[in-house]
């Protein structure tokens, strides 16, 4: 599809520096759009998340559209693999699929912007609206006057936060422990029947998985790589609250910063970790110096639009990672957002059709994730849950439905 360019002189202030609003921004600029990003973190965002499954069509298309481009993006995996807890392959699915990095996607992005019109340090405060703009405030005491405001700070949304504040995440009562350690590390062993694939190993109440990422400075050599490493746990509300607390006792609401992860909790998971993972996922973690957990949470807002003011990425909603869409969701959102105000003359006619698009899709993509969730026997509450969590907790299952494109296109 091409986009016109109905207007050189409209102005979109995007709030957020991170994945979903470079793609804003990028998308923006294609139909003729001024547009400034303004990100809170006073420093260049490097090593912010690790692994991105980059196979959805969504993304390559929004990549493309963009002007970002898709040459090199990530690594290219063949086959998916399941282990029992010996380390032995029980099971195999071939399936082609490309993962990329975080640090990685966003050098690609950062191409399609104009980085003289990209802030660091920026806090976002309010917004006024007049039925004809917006007018940000920031907490430096800057304020911006604009056509439209686009909230793309993530799923704790400052802009989400002001404008719907009764839109809250939603804890899914599990979380996930991460790291990526570097290909070269690795055993023989672990390189040889774990390193190249998309792998898998379930238990009760834990799945592990893993594929292989681009390394440091974006290296896409091999023995250059890294390994991303997860393990999903079970918790409850009141223990979750216990682990984000750190050595000096203060609490983080939504999950501690990975430097300050308690050394004992990291203690216990290793140990943990010995008597309930295969040897090649152990291999891993003995080669990742900070391991860190992430909280799971998913929401999906009622609505994407408030005025002038638009909704994407995880700020609009955050689907749980196990279909790895939040990427390619936000580049989809960016991409209809551009697409309606190219189509339309009235931006809030066109805001009406961004909304009436993809909040209702929003909604299909977090309900398909919480399905997925259910192989961690927790959210559990009707027949079709218990069906699919049963489903789930076999190699062939877990390898046909966890972060498969074209998800919404087929239902198990």
């Amino acid at each position: 599809m091409q986009f016109s360019q109905k207007s050189h002189t409209r102005r979109a202030i995007v709030i957020g520096g991170s994945i979903a609003g470079l793609f804003v921004g990028a998308f923006l600029r294609r139909i003729g759009w001024h547009v400034d990003i303004y990100e809170r973190s006073s420093i260049e965002l490097i090593g912010r998340g690790v692994g991105i499954f980059a196979t959805h069509l969504e993304l390559f298309e929004a990549l493309d559209k963009c002007g970002a481009g898709t040459v090199d993006i990530g690594v290219i995996v063949y086959k998916r693999v399941t282990f029992d807890r010996t380390g032995k392959v029980i099971a195999e699915k071939p399936q082609l699929q490309i993962v990329t990095s975080w640090d990685r996607l966003r050098q690609v992005l950062l191409k399609a912007i104009d980085r003289q019109h990209y802030y660091f340090g920026h806090v976002f405060e309010r917004v006024e609206q007049d039925g004809s703009g917006v007018h940000v405030h920031f907490a430096n005491g800057r304020s911006e006057r604009a056509d439209l405001l686009v909230g793309c700070d993530g799923f704790r949304s400052s802009v989400r936060g002001y404008l719907a504040h009764q839109v809250q995440p939603i804890y899914s009562g599990y979380f996930i422990w991460r790291g990526a350690p570097n290909e070269a590390d690795l055993s023989p062993q672990t390189r040889e029947t774990m390193f190249p694939y998309y792998s898998f190993f379930l238990g009760d109440q834990l799945q592990a998985l893993g594929y292989p990422i681009s390394g440091a400075d974006d290296e896409l050599r091999m023995g250059h790589r890294r390994y991303n490493w997860g393990w999903y746990r079970v918790a409850d509300a009141p223990k979750l609250k216990q682990m984000c607390t750190d050595d000096e006792g203060r609490e983080y609401e939504f999950g501690v910063p990975p430097p300050l992860v308690r050394k004992d909790l990291i203690a216990r998971m290793r140990e943990e970790a010995e008597t309930l993972l295969p040897p090649q996922y152990l291999d891993c973690l003995r080669h990742i110096d900070q391991p860190f957990f992430t909280p799971v949470y998913d929401f999906c807002s009622p609505s994407l639009v408030f005025g002038r003011a638009a909704l994407v990425g995880d700020a609009a909603s955050t689907p749980r990672p196990h279909i790895r869409f939040g990427v390619s969701k936000a580049g989809a959102e960016a991409q209809a957002l551009a697409e309606a105000l190219s189509n339309y003359d009235d931006i809030d006619q066109a805001l009406t059709a961004y909304n009436a698009v993809r909040q209702p899709l929003s909604e299909r993509i977090v309900g398909h994730s919480r399905r997925l969730g259910t192989q961690l026997g927790v959210g559990i509450g009707t027949d079709e849950d218990r069906r699919m969590a049963n489903l789930l907790q076999t190699p062939k299952g877990i390898m046909d439905w966890i972060a498969m494109p074209n998800f919404l296109e087929t239902r198990p």
